[in-house]
Parts: structure tokens; sequence; C-alpha cells
């Protein structure tokens, strides 16, 4: 099996179905989608209707289990352990990957011999489906992800499960909103080796729900910040310095042209298009976490 993707659940059904869909989607590629809710109402008829309108096929199959679970990233631990996928990911149920996304991930591991961690470009959206920002992927380190914000988001990450069981690198289930971050400062840390590529690989729905720019999120990513030596923590203007002016040099603030083909709630048929137009890669809401 060339991927496990995994998507943590509760509630949110309809923006799921754009979810399973664009997974289910995918050619080229072994995958297998493992669903894992915490306790949904109407779960079980909702995997029946889902098994309907996306069936699995040769290469692609899907799990969708629904159990207790002490948060997202106890859900998103349970799915990796289930499954066998050589490449593992998890995309939650406001995320979806374009279309050709995984093939290319594949392409891009083959060609960057050695990396263990995968990262891609994602597109922002509004509810709708319009254009919000693009932003690519940039070379990270530590100081900056705990002094000021994750710029690398889950939906473009992908990582190799050899690298995951050999560093138990899973989620810290402490966390109910900053896991994905500690895990990337760990990561930094023992010096994994990543990669990034220039194409977009997912899609995130900006809406008032996501955890990252919830209290409960901000608090968390604020206490993380407050246990960092005095002597990182002091200089958190000078590792912000140093991200934006790498993202300059990297050309990642010139605007890009982007056009796109995803799932819209309640439209499930095919993907809709929306036409090339210029993306802006300053994300209004986000510029403030530095």
């Amino acid at each position: 099996m060339d991927f496990t993707i995994v998507t943590p659940s509760l509630g949110q059904l309809e923006h799921l179905e754009c979810c399973i869909a664009s997974v289910a989607d995918q050619e080229g590629v072994s995958i297998e989608h493992i669903v894992q809710d915490g306790g949904t109402a109407n779960f079980n008829e909702f995997a029946e209707t889902m098994s309907k309108r996306w069936p699995e096929r040769p290469n692609y199959r899907r799990a969708m289990i629904s159990e207790n679970d002490s948060g997202m990233y106890d859900a998103v631990n349970k799915g990796l352990k289930k499954g066998a996928g050589r490449i593992c990911a998890y995309l939650n149920c406001d995320e979806q990957y374009l279309a050709g996304a995984l093939g290319k991930v594949m392409d891009e591991f083959k060609k960057q011999a050695g990396i263990e961690i995968l990262y891609g470009g994602f597109l922002v959206v509004d509810e709708k489906g319009g254009l919000v920002t693009a932003q690519r992927p940039v070379k990270m380190f530590w100081q900056h992800v705990a002094t000021s914000h994750l710029p690398n988001f889950t939906c473009a990450t992908f990582f190799k499960r050899e690298m995951m069981e050999r560093e138990k690198a899973y989620f810290d289930v402490q966390y109910r909103a900053c896991a994905d971050a500690v895990w990337t400062i760990e990561r930094l840390k023992r010096g994994t080796k990543m990669g990034m590529m220039s194409n977009f690989i997912g899609v995130f729905v900006e809406q008032e729900t996501n955890l990252g720019v919830k209290k409960e999120g901000l608090a968390e990513a604020d206490a993380i910040r407050h246990r960092l030596p005095t002597h990182i923590r002091s200089k958190v203007f000078a590792w912000r310095a140093v991200h934006r002016i790498r993202k300059l040099i990297e050309g990642k603030y010139f605007p890009k042209r982007v056009s796109y083909d995803i799932f819209r709630k309640g439209d499930l048929g095919k993907r809709r298009h929306f036409p090339a137009k210029w993306a802006s890669p300053l994300w209004a809401s986000r510029l403030r976490m530095g």
C-alpha cells in the first residue's frame, strides 16, 4: 500500500463528504483512507451513504470507524496504527486534496531520495470555495515554529511510516490543537530529513471553527511558548525576521496565478473548477502570528 491517509472526525459530516471525495478520486497510487470518528450521531448511516457514493476499488479502500477517543490527535494516532501504507498523512474533515495530488507526492519522494518528510503547497479557500491565499512550503527551523506558528500545514504534509515507527513519531495527545507543531519541532530538533515540493497539494477551508484560531488553540500555543527557555522566547522578533527573509529570498512572497478544482458542500458529483486568478501570498487572518 502506497498511502495511509487518516481523517479524525467529530461532526462536520458535510465537510467530511468533500474530504472523502478528494481522496477517493486520486489515481495512480494505492490508498487506504481511515476515517477515525469520535462518536458522531448517525455516523454509521453516513458511512453507508459514502460506501455507495464512493465505493472501494482496486488500489483504494476506506475504513470508517466510530469509537471513543481523547481528542483529535488520539484519533489520528489510532488511525495511523491501523494502517499499512508506506507514506502517511492526516487530512482533517475541513481539508481536501487537489486532483492528482498523491501521485505527485509519490513522484517527489522518489526524486528526493533519503527524505522522510515532504511538504507541499496548500490553498486556503472560504466556505464557498473562493480563494483566500496560496501558501507555498518554506524551510523551517524549530525556534520560529515554537515562538510563532507552523507555516507548513498538515493538509500538504506527508511522512514515511518507517520514520514514524523508528522515531515513535506519534502525536502527543495532551494537546488539543497544537500537537502538529510540537511534532514538527521534535522532528526539526532530531534532524529528520525533510523536503519540499513546489506543487499545491492540499486545500484548507478557513472558518471560525478552525481549532488553531479558537481561544483554546491560541492559549495552547501561548503555553508552549511560555515553557521555552528565556533566551529562545526573548528573540521572537529575530526568529520571525529570519523566517520572513528566507521566504523573501525563496520568492514565497510573490503572487502566483492559480486555478484549481475542488469539491464543495452539497455539490459532490464532481469537482468544481475555479479558473486561474492571482493568489495573494499573504494570509490576512494569520499575519499577526508571525
